[in-house]
């Protein structure tokens, strides 16, 4: 009887180790997921060449219908603060079954239109 109940508390640890261990892979698949479609919208932003400024947002359910039904996109492009023709965009994931989770991107793109020398001042290209 007693090494039946040592037995069983030794189960009992083992399957708590397996349900922790199968919440890690669960994390890690959303967090891989939220980095690829952070990638994705800010390759939109890449292509737009210089965005305008503002926010933007949005879910994934035109490009991948029924897929990623707990993603919700947000992209802020604003001055780089540093540079005119330089614009810094943040791209944030927010993921899981309450939107509690984020992953966020950021990149700095250049403007493709060089500076006019001859410009006033704070005008951007």
């Amino acid at each position: 009887m007693v090494a039946i109940a040592i037995l069983g508390i030794a189960l009992m640890g083992l399957l708590g180790l397996q349900h922790q261990s199968m919440q890690s892979v669960i994390r890690a698949q959303q967090s891989t997921r939220a980095s690829m479609l952070a990638q994705a919208v800010m390759t939109e932003a890449e292509l737009e060449r210089y965005p305008d400024l503002g926010r933007t947002s949005g879910d994934f359910e035109s490009s991948f219908p029924g897929e990623f039904q707990d993603f919700r996109w947000q992209r802020q492009v604003a001055e780089s603060g540093t540079f005119p023709d330089v614009r810094k965009v943040e791209v944030v994931i927010r993921y899981g079954p309450k939107l509690e989770q984020s992953f966020a991107l950021v990149e700095f793109l250049h403007s493709p239109v060089p500076i006019d020398p001859n410009a006033p001042p704070g005008t951007t290209p």
